[in-house]
């Protein structure tokens, strides 16, 4: 059976090359496709019948694909859920074993907007007769730092140089920075990991929420207008699926969120080998039995007029992958940052998602092929399936109000992050590892796309980056590129990309540690923040290198600042970092374990590196390891050779963890710190004479819960800095600090509790 239903999807996708309706001129499937491994090939139309070839493939070519294909109704798209998923449902739901490299995504073409919303969402032109020329990015005040100059990047605070926004403990905050003072706020949407964006007085917020029906997850969107001192929510659309990542381009925000219907399905389990025949039967009936309800994400809208809600993507809409990607969901809405919410606006592909980039031209998404591990019978097989996983890409045309679906491609091997893509001059540059992480055969590569009709195919490659290793940081500015990997010392990478047909390594530099961001801060200069390791690999702290790439054949490594036991977030999170062109000036967030959290200010200036201080939003006479006690340390040991101790004590003074107080009567306490009585090592700390009259003995820990820097702004002459209580800005459960300072002196000038 499972034969003859991979058959039938087999035609309907033939029908979807053959570019018409299906048979009898009823709808049908509309698109291209070109199917994977050997299989036949065509594009609208072309290469069906007489005309289709057969490829046989090397573990190193590159498919071809132009992988979507769209339903022209709603009857034809469940027909195809139908078909395609009653055929991987088993005894126990549906298969378990697919597995997805950690860089996926994916979207897709959206309807575009009339001519009035398009007139309405245009930016206005000039300034008004009278008014004061608007703060300018870049030169009056610093931005979010994006990957793509032009493609805005939602995130968890913006500013338009005169005021700040973010979100604190539930409320959409928002600060005049001349007077540097809380000017209004509103309660927003209960959730987490919120990111927002502004334009002119209008701002969206999106917001991670739970839901009582689909997956259990849900995404919020809030438009604000912040017109006035205080912000006037004027729409909230509640969409099921979760928030995975937002670009602006002219004032159009595209969300991405994935759903996950396969987890909703009233399955039934077996109870022993005996009963997994009739299990499979059931399963497999709810899913024929299933309706469009059951697979794609609905919606809710509440404005001024009422409420309403459907299903959120029109069945024109849906996309599905020529070749089966994974279980899932991925929608994009597209929307106009300062217009109405129109939920047909969006668009749907059948298969998970979780990376994407965007230049202002186009929008790129990537999925990692998926693995189902139960066609394979011992680990070696499975583990080689996994080394040859493969990287599918679409390309949608974002100049417009929509996006439009324009072509696709599939390369082998997986990608590290949004920083593996780049577009230029009509190119696209990827980077993927081939190989697993179980050894030394991994290795990583450059290859160069083109679009040819609605296929993106391979123009240029250049392989054996890192053999043995994994990339750490990706970075392209114009014809050139940078690739960072690691395992126990770092290659810097560097690549001629001039021609696209044949892309080039020129240079290797091989150093200490890793670089897990870059930055160009000229054309002769990159900053790379990252970790600092010893020569066996072991990760030491924070370390943050200037390279010399006017040589691009011979990179040279010309300054290093390191912040020794510390660790930094932005290789996770590149909004974190800021860098300040007029001053010359990087900004880190940094946390040195147990001594400082805060953020770094370094120059980089004449091939050098200086820190020129650091801010923090510690409470005068609370900052960590504060105490009135006396500190027990080594030096009041006899002796520092662990082999000579004869005490858990001894132990405990010379652990840089914790720490050890002799405290006298009325004193207590470290800041900081969670401290306890342990009259237990009265005993010997007296044999050891650490104590002194009646002093008692307090071990400390360190709390979980530093006042940590996340974001950094320049808007003028101040610095200003976020930051929240331990991780708060994660579950939205802290209260935000917004703090500025001189940003010549970093002399505190105002400290915001939000």
């Amino acid at each position: 059976m499972r034969k003859t239903l991979i058959l039938a999807i087999s035609a309907l996708l033939l029908a979807a090359a053959c570019g018409g309706d299906s048979p009898g001129g009823g709808p049908g499937v509309s698109g291209s496709m070109a199917s994977v491994d050997g299989a036949t090939t065509g594009t609208n139309g072309a290469g069906s019948g007489e005309g289709d070839t057969v490829v046989e493939l090397g573990p190193d070519d590159v498919v071809l694909t132009a992988g979507l294909v769209r339903f022209d109704d709603c009857d034809t798209l469940l027909d195809y859920l139908h078909t395609e998923y009653s055929a991987r449902v088993g005894p126990w739901g549906f298969d378990g074993g697919g597995w997805f490299g950690p860089m996926p995504l994916i979207e897709e073409e959206m309807a575009m907007a009339s001519d009035d919303m398009a007139e309405a969402a245009a930016p206005a032109q000039g300034v008004a007769t009278g008014a004061t020329a608007a703060p300018v990015e870049g030169v009056d005040f610093s931005g979010t730092n994006v990957q793509e100059a032009g493609v805005d990047e939602a995130d968890i605070v913006k500013t338009d140089g005169r005021r700040i926004f973010t979100v604190s403990a539930g409320r959409l905050v928002v600060v005049d920075a001349a007077s540097r003072s809380t000017v209004g706020s509103v309660a927003v949407a209960e959730g987490w990991g919120r990111e927002l964006f502004i334009d002119g007085d209008s701002l969206l917020l999106i917001t991670r929420s739970h839901s009582e029906s689909g997956d259990g997850s849900e995404t919020v969107l809030q438009r604000i207008d912040v017109s006035g001192d205080t912000p006037e929510i004027i729409g909230t659309l509640n969409v099921q699926g979760n928030y995975i990542s937002a670009r602006s381009v002219g004032g159009i925000a595209r969300v991405i969120m994935r759903y996950d219907p396969q987890w909703n399905f009233p399955f039934v389990f077996p109870q022993n080998e005996t009963a997994e025949d009739v299990a499979e039967a059931a399963n497999r009936a709810a899913v024929l039995n299933s309706t469009l309800d059951d697979w794609l994400p609905h919606y809710t809208i509440d404005t001024a007029d009422g409420s309403r809600g459907s299903l959120l993507v029109p069945c024109g809409n849906v996309h599905a992958p020529s070749v089966f990607s994974g279980f899932g969901v991925t929608t994009v809405m597209n929307v106009p940052i300062d217009w109405w919410f129109d939920p047909s606006m969006s668009t749907a592909v059948m298969a998970p998602g979780d990376t994407v980039y965007a230049s202002t031209a186009s929008l790129y998404t990537a999925t990692t092929r998926w693995v189902d591990t139960d066609r394979f019978d011992d680990d070696d097989e499975w583990q080689d399936a996994w080394r040859r996983r493969r990287t599918s890409i679409h390309r949608f045309d974002i100049r417009g109000l929509g996006a439009v679906y324009e072509s696709s491609g599939e390369v082998l091997g997986v990608i590290h992050n949004q920083f593996s893509l780049s577009e230029h001059d009509g190119y696209l540059r990827i980077v993927t590892t081939v190989g697993g992480p179980w050894g030394d055969e991994s290795e990583s590569q450059v290859r160069v796309l083109s679009t040819d009709g609605d296929v993106l195919t391979e123009v240029g490659a250049v392989g054996d980056i890192g053999r043995g290793e994994q990339v750490q940081s990706v970075r392209f500015v114009g014809d050139v590129g940078y690739v960072v990997t690691f395992r126990q010392i770092d290659p810097f990478y560097t690549i001629d990309l001039s021609d696209p047909a044949n892309p080039r390594i020129l240079g290797e530099l091989k150093i200490p540690g890793f670089s897990s961001y870059l930055h160009p801060i000229s054309d002769t200069m990159v900053l790379g923040v990252g970790s600092d390791a010893d020569p066996d690999g072991r990760i030491t702290g924070t370390k943050v290198s200037l390279f010399d790439v006017s040589d691009l054949a011979a990179p040279r490594e010309v300054a290093v600042w390191t912040a020794p036991d510390g660790w930094n977030d932005v290789g996770w999170d590149h909004r974190a970092f800021l860098w300040w062109a007029p001053e010359n000036l990087a900004v880190i967030p940094v946390t040195v374990w147990n001594d400082w959290s805060g953020a770094v200010v370094l120059r980089v200036d004449d091939g050098t590196i200086t820190e020129v201080g650091r801010v923090d939003h510690e409470v005068e006479g609370e900052e960590p390891g504060r105490t009135g006690c006396r500190r027990l340390t080594t030096n009041d040991l006899a002796t520092t050779d662990m082999e000579d101790f004869s005490t858990e004590l001894e132990y405990m003074i010379s652990d840089d963890y914790g720490a050890v107080l002799a405290c006298e009567s009325g004193e207590a306490g470290m800041t900081g710190f969670e401290c306890y009585d342990e009259p237990f090592f009265v005993d010997e700390a007296e044999r050891l004479g650490l104590l002194r009259g009646d002093e008692r003995i307090s071990i400390c820990w360190p709390t979980d819960a530093p006042n940590v820097i996340v974001r950094s702004i320049v808007i003028g002459d101040d610095l200003w800095t976020l930051g929240f209580e331990g991780w708060g800005q994660f579950d939205g459960s802290s209260s935000a600090r917004l703090h500025a300072n001189d940003l010549q002196t970093l002399v505190r000038l105002a400290a915001l509790e939000l």
